[in-house]
């Protein structure tokens, strides 16, 4: 038990940092091309903080865990909203802005209806991978067609290319040795508590790799400084779905079971349209609102395991 833990704890350390630091390479890397803040903004930063699913899943899937893979999307989709949007809210209230997140909200909604469909037989396979990814491109297509506003920092704080080339560097080394450690742990921990693997991927996993977006969200809310935005965790939990389960089903097809159907999927859907009406109350979110979110999703993770 104490190994499987110290690894989800060491994995989750260079989850954290090895996205960071690759994240700012990155965005060092295409300033110096001269590529706008808006489009780093839209690729670099925003797939960024989708890493941490990304490799989690694909270590998972190569490793025959496909429902950790599975798991780790859906869970993480639900965190974001229940324990990221809601603790902090909780700590500092925030402003839905409806009219500006609306189209992100309504084209999360529809995308994950394809991605139910896609799961009913069970697995996703590569055309379907692929048919999830195209909807990633489009995405990012028509926020650059729109000149949609993305309240996304893109300034790196790096000042030669020789730190940019060692973060870098860092940062995958991080990522790879990181998701190992974690699927290792995740996988041993399921066997010895005597859950399934796709528990461990909702509960444990999942709150893992939504370590980066919790840990910035406290911190802005502690700090008083800009409120987080709701589009952003919309765009996050687009990305899990369309690149993360995209570029996996690409890579190897992702089997699931079909009693994820019972619990796991009405819950995700849930945490999706809610949003809807916390967008329409009065401005900013009412601490219950906050509350009832955050009470929500560990009510979700009680269920896990206790059905």
């Amino acid at each position: 038990m104490l190994m499987s833990l110290l690894y989800l704890f060491f994995g989750s350390i260079f989850l954290f940092l090895g996205a960071d630091w690759l994240v700012k390479s990155a965005v060092y890397f295409a300033q110096r091309l001269k590529i706008s803040s808006l489009v780093i903004g839209l690729t670099v930063v925003a797939f960024g903080t989708s890493l941490p699913e990304l490799v989690i899943s694909v270590n998972a899937v190569l490793s025959d865990s496909a429902s950790i893979a599975i798991g780790n999307v859906i869970g993480s989709n639900i965190a974001n909203v229940g324990l990221v949007l809601g603790l902090s809210s909780l700590i500092f209230p925030i402003s839905i802005h409806y009219q500006r997140v609306k189209r992100d909200l309504y084209y999360y909604l529809v995308v994950s209806v394809f991605f139910i469909g896609f799961l009913t037989d069970g697995v996703i396979n590569r055309l379907e991978g692929l048919i999830l990814f195209s909807g990633i491109v489009i995405y990012l297509i028509s926020l650059i067609k729109f000149k949609r506003i993305v309240e996304i920092e893109t300034d790196s704080p790096l000042k030669n290319i020789s730190m940019g080339i060692i973060l870098f560097t860092i940062g995958v080394i991080g990522l790879y040795y990181g998701s190992g450690m974690f699927v290792d742990g995740a996988v041993e921990l399921a066997r010895i508590i005597g859950v399934s693997e796709m528990v461990i991927g909702m509960s444990v996993v999942a709150l893992g790799t939504s370590l980066p977006e919790l840990s910035t969200c406290i911190v802005a809310s502690f700090k008083k400084q800009h409120a987080i935005s709701v589009g952003n965790i919309i765009g996050s939990n687009l990305f899990n779905v369309l690149s993360v389960v995209g570029i996996v089903g690409m890579i190897k097809p992702i089997v699931s079971s079909g009693a994820i159907f019972s619990l796991e999927i009405p819950v995700m859907m849930v945490f999706g349209i809610v949003l809807i009406p916390l967008g329409l109350v009065k401005q900013p979110l009412s601490r219950i609102y906050s509350l009832l979110l955050v009470l929500g999703y560990f009510t979700f993770i009680y269920s896990l395991f206790s059905i």
